[in-house]
């Protein structure tokens, strides 16, 4: 493992690359998470590639942000500063997001995005099953915030990885909560400064060029299931693999069935760039 910081305009990333060859693949975190939730994923995927991992600002051992900044920006600077001239890019959740909007505004420097249970927001022009998906998530975060208010960070957490990842295990449970602790500053922000593609990518999938290989789990989130459901019906070069036995995090959630899933994916890029 090689760990550096990358500098950025008004900060620094945390950045680890391992393994020494193969295609360029470089992860991208959930949310609430940091580069270690990558650490059960990273040792047998780096056998066959170079992995880069690292940390958003306001995230991991990143500096904190006092103002807006290009989320597109800083991915574009950690693949400079690790020589990396193109990617497989593999995001989860709100990683995911990232990944794609990255692939609309460079696509020069993506081989394809493997999104995992990417996370939108809310729909433009819901259908009437997609408003109702909205709904329950509308109210699992007004929880997460009355959590916030009566019990604080350690009670919010532990929720709302209740209601992502009711699949994992029991010590993953508590890895993932202790991941969501540690990175709270996103929970308490008023406003979240990353600015991301304008007009967002949600509204732009027809426009992606990189092939797009989306995952999720049948034990998500139904709005989560419907977003992967919509980009894979818009986006024209993607495809739509659902695992039975998944929620929010296969990784952790089926983590035989997303290393076969992710392996496929990355060794596809590897024999499409020596073609």
């Amino acid at each position: 493992m090689r760990g550096h910081y990358v500098e950025v305009s008004e900060g620094y990333l945390y950045c680890e690359q391992h393994g020494d060859g193969g295609p360029d693949v470089v992860l991208l975190n959930g949310g609430l998470a940091d580069t270690r939730m990558w650490d059960s994923t990273v040792p047998w995927l780096a056998k066959f590639a170079r992995v880069t991992t690292w940390d958003y600002r306001d995230n991991g051992l990143s500096s904190v942000s006092c103002g807006p900044y290009d989320e597109i920006a800083d991915l574009l600077a950690v693949l400079d500063a690790g020589e990396i001239d193109r990617a497989v890019l593999i995001g989860s959740s709100d990683g995911g997001r990232r990944a794609l909007a990255f692939a609309h505004r460079h696509p020069e420097r993506v081989e394809r995005v493997c999104a995992l249970a990417p996370s939108f927001g809310e729909f433009p022009d819901p259908t009437p099953e997609e408003e109702a998906a909205r709904v329950i998530m509308r109210t699992h975060f007004a929880e997460i915030a009355d959590l916030l208010e009566t019990e604080g960070i350690p009670a919010a957490a532990a929720h709302d990885i209740d209601g992502w990842c009711p699949q994992v295990t029991e010590p993953d449970r508590r890895l993932l909560t202790a991941l969501a602790v540690a990175n709270a500053r996103i929970l308490t922000m008023p406003v979240a400064h990353n600015q991301e593609l304008d007009p967002p990518i949600k509204t732009r999938f027809a426009e992606l060029q990189p092939p797009i290989h989306v995952l999720v789990g049948k034990h998500d989130f139904q709005g989560t299931q419907l977003w992967a459901h919509r980009l894979a019906a818009q986006a024209p070069t993607a495809t739509l693999s659902v695992l039975p036995h998944a929620d929010h995090m296969p990784m952790f959630s089926a983590p035989a069935a997303f290393r076969e899933w992710i392996t496929h994916h990355a060794n596809a890029a590897a024999y499409q760039a020596m073609s």
